[in-house]
């Protein structure tokens, strides 16, 4: 059973899905983190285009 009380049929987990599984989520998180990266550089390029000035000039 798992947390919610459902039945799991433990018997279908083994080695090769693990490892499946595994290779599953690490795909899942290359491409997370690249959509991020992806995310990061749009908001980057947008706050540029909003304030060019502001970053080349000293604060006070």
């Amino acid at each position: 059973m798992d947390r919610a009380g459902d039945e799991v049929d433990t018997g279908a987990v083994g080695p090769t899905t693990s490892r499946r599984d595994l290779t599953e989520l690490s795909e899942a998180a290359r491409d997370l983190d690249r959509r991020i990266e992806q995310h990061l550089e749009r908001l980057r390029r947008e706050r540029a285009d909003d304030i060019p000035d502001q970053r080349l000039r000293p604060s006070g």
